[in-house]
């Protein structure tokens, strides 16, 4: 800090807690100094704390410590109070990023940018520069002085976690990013020649074997591959995304969930690079655009970009592959065809002011005799501070390859082409043999009508959606279809102040109403509960619902709902709590009980759930993660399942750059078979996954990987745990920029 750069500098003191108390005095100082050079903005935090020993902040991986304390700036580059940059550091210099969208009010905390940052504890606080270069700024390039939005910002968590600014905050405006003060300046900012060049290379040791034949040994397979993306910003407001034969296989992985007694697909979040860059230019208020359905491309071309009050996105890439979701009313399946494909979105919006934004998305996937093609508007309207108005209208076109729905049969009485290529009434038939047997290409439509009111002491929220029989989005995440949807709910607020054991009081509401397109009862319910936060961090949540769902249908031959499944009447009651009773550690668990439907054998049953985890910093540098889930479910008073699922993380965390992680998932699912009459059903199914990896990161994209991973099995016929895969690892990619 006692460089000359700072002398000059703009000095900014952080003396308002805006949330969650109302505008008050700060109990810590903080003092923020920004100057900006033309290449980069840098900032300088000295963070006063009375009690430093109390600060939480710990070596970690980036984009892990957002719940730490926290020193950072908001950025809204175009002053369009629609997108904003979010650049935060711990006391170690731990780097968290994200952008925030008020569209879609969604913040996309897997992007990543290329800045620095470096942190450290002293003995009255801590301290935090950070360099930030204006190419990795999307902005208008000119050389006039820029008006920009800006918030500098303190996260200090004690018994509560307070947010420390220079601007007060008005909570009858559900819109922050509206209420960042303007600054001038930047008159020189460029980004030079914008051009990043990220080569990579990628070895591997694959080994399989059959784990049912005990005397089949180890088939290895060794793979060397290399790989290159391209990332140029012609201007300040442009970007271009290209990979060439993306290595996407050593991505760490994914945390475990439990599939049993699901009807519908589970949600993964997107890691890989390539598409987290500016995904937020293909947002919408309908997940159009998920890009975890393009399994192995061999490339992709990318283009994003603003002017003034413009903004567009697109990509095109192929794929090896061609999956894709069968959406339904009662349940969901996975289409997997065994052909290349070629997918694309674009997207296009006109904030035609700070109240109103349009928006165009058109999606794309398309392959031989297969093809998938969406188009639509949005609109967002801000009616006034505190209520806001927004809808989307969709159009599909689908044409699906004769022969899928033989995919979705549950034997072969699908082949005898009698009854419109089916048996009806036979056990052949399931739900989405009616999505995929369309011979012809189909059309159809979605839309959806939401109204939120967010002031200081109520938050309601309506919406209304429409999907038709026939609407498909194969590039999205959008597992129902034949379905409309009414919902409603209300929140009453209300606040402590600094004598009050508690801090903050909810009181909710909500109702829901579900049905098929002709409007036959699909699910029901009703729920009312409270939350509330107090000490320690801690947070309190107890609700009830009560509701009447159909379960599945009783001849899968004929799609009606109607006359075709049981209604069932349950109710549920959820307990959650969390807390933090040192800085080292915080913990959480949650109890749901009450009535669920046994979708397997149709019929209604006891559910009890139990999930738990705790997070401990055994030291600056040594963090255990553990989360642990057990669902048991009782009907006609025995048991059809338990099911227990662990996750546990270990990280040694050496420096900001490089740490060592053991990441291991069990699952252990027990069933009664003498009581699952309608469902033939193993006994056992435990499975384990591992990996040990080596990370060094230099930046988000100069990276080294060094790792293992392998899966094991267990069934009913087999006595333990069997090893039936394993892989050695390595990665190394390095971002040039000439």
């Amino acid at each position: 800090m006692s460089d000359d750069i700072w002398r000059d500098a703009l000095l900014v003191p952080l003396t308002i807690v805006n949330d969650p108390l109302n505008n008050e005095k700060s109990p810590v100082d903080t003092q923020v100094k920004i100057i900006e050079n033309g290449q980069f903005i840098y900032i300088s935090f000295i963070a006063q704390d009375p009690h430093p020993e109390n600060i939480q902040g710990f070596l970690a991986d980036r984009d892990t410590t957002w719940t730490e304390d926290l020193v950072g700036i908001k950025l809204d580059t175009f002053n369009s109070r629609q997108l904003n940059y979010n650049f935060f550091v711990n006391p170690f210099g731990v780097q968290n990023d994200s952008i925030g969208n008020e569209v879609t009010g969604e913040t996309n905390n897997l992007w990543d940018g290329i800045w620095q940052s470096f942190g450290k504890k002293t003995a009255s606080g801590y301290q935090v520069e950070i360099a930030i270069p204006y190419n990795t700024l999307n902005f208008e390039e000119n050389n006039d002085v820029k008006t920009w939005a800006i918030e500098l910002v303190r996260y200090y968590p004690r018994d509560k976690r307070l947010r420390i600014s220079h601007i007060p905050l008005d909570r009858n405006n559900d819109c922050w990013v509206c209420q960042m003060p303007e600054i001038k300046g930047f008159k020189n900012a460029e980004t030079a020649d914008n051009i990043l060049l990220t080569p990579a290379i990628v070895a591997n040791n694959n080994q399989t074997r059959d784990i049912y034949a005990p005397s089949d040994n180890w088939h290895k397979k060794d793979d060397i591959d290399a790989g290159l993306d391209l990332r140029w910003g012609p201007n300040a407001n442009t970007l271009l995304n290209v990979t060439v034969n993306p290595d996407f296989s050593t991505v760490e992985s994914d945390t475990g969930q439990l599939s049993i007694n699901k009807t519908f697909s589970l949600y993964y979040d997107e890691k890989r690079n390539f598409f987290t860059e500016n995904s937020d230019y293909f947002s919408s208020n309908y997940d159009l655009v998920y890009t975890r359905n393009i399994a192995d491309p061999d490339y992709g071309v990318k283009l994003t970009g603003r002017d003034k009050k413009h903004s567009y996105g697109v990509f095109v890439t192929n794929d090896t592959e061609t999956n894709f979701i069968i959406p339904g009313n009662v349940s969901n399946g996975i289409a997997s065809l065994n052909r290349k494909s070629h997918s694309g979105a674009i997207n296009y919006r006109y904030n035609y002011s700070d109240s109103l934004s349009l928006g165009a998305i058109s999606t794309m996937r398309s392959a031989k005799n297969y093809h998938n093609i969406v188009s639509g508007i949005d609109a967002k309207f801000r009616l006034n501070d505190s209520n806001t108005l927004s809808t989307q209208v969709l159009h599909s076109n689908t044409q699906y390859p004769d022969e899928l729905y033989l995919d979705f049969c549950k034997s072969d009485l699908c082949n005898s082409k009698q009854n419109n290529d089916c048996i009806f009434g036979s056990c052949a038939y399931t739900e989405q043999v009616h999505r995929t047997n369309i011979q012809d290409d189909f059309e159809g439509k979605a839309y959806k009508v939401q109204f939120e009111h967010d002031s200081e002491y109520w938050q309601v929220e309506a919406e209304h959606q429409k999907i038709e029989d026939s609407f498909r989005a194969d590039l999205g995440f959008i597992t129902k279809t034949d379905f409309q949807e009414n919902k409603l709910s209300v929140d009453r607020l209300f606040y402590g102040d600094d004598d009050s054991l508690w801090q903050d009081i909810t009181l909710k509401a909500d109702w829901n109403l579900q049905e098929n397109e002709v409007g036959e009862l699909l699910e029901r319910s009703m729920t009312a509960g409270f939350e509330i936060t107090g000490p320690m961090l801690s947070l309190l949540t107890i609700s009830y619902t009560k509701d009447r769902k159909v379960g599945l249908r009783h001849d899968d031959s004929i799609i009606e709902i109607k006359g075709n499944t049981d209604q069932f009447d349950g109710s549920l009651t959820h307990i959650y709590t969390e807390f933090q009773p040192t800085a080292h550690v915080f913990a959480g668990v949650g109890i749901r009980s009450g009535d669920k439907i046994d979708y397997r054998n149709n019929r209604l049953g006891k559910f009890n759930e139990i999930y738990t985890y705790i997070q401990v910093h055994t030291s600056d540098h040594l963090y255990i993660d553990l989360y642990h889930t057990n669902r048991k479910l009782d009907a006609d008073n025995e048991e059809v399942y338990t099911a227990n699922l662990t996750n546990l993380r270990i990280t040694y965390q050496f420096d900001v750059q490089s740490y060592l992680k053991l990441s291991l998932v069990y699952s252990d699912i027990d069933r009664n078979q003498d009581n699952n009459p309608f469902y033939n059903t193993s006994k056992q199914d435990r499975s384990l996954s591992t990996q040990l990896i080596y990370a060094y990161k230099l930046n988000p994209q100069t990276v080294f990987f060094l790792g293992y991973s392998d899966n094991s099995y267990q069934d009913d016929y087999l006595d333990s745990l069997r090893q039936e895969q394993r892989t050695f690892f390595t990665k190394i990619s390095y971002a040039w920029m000439p």
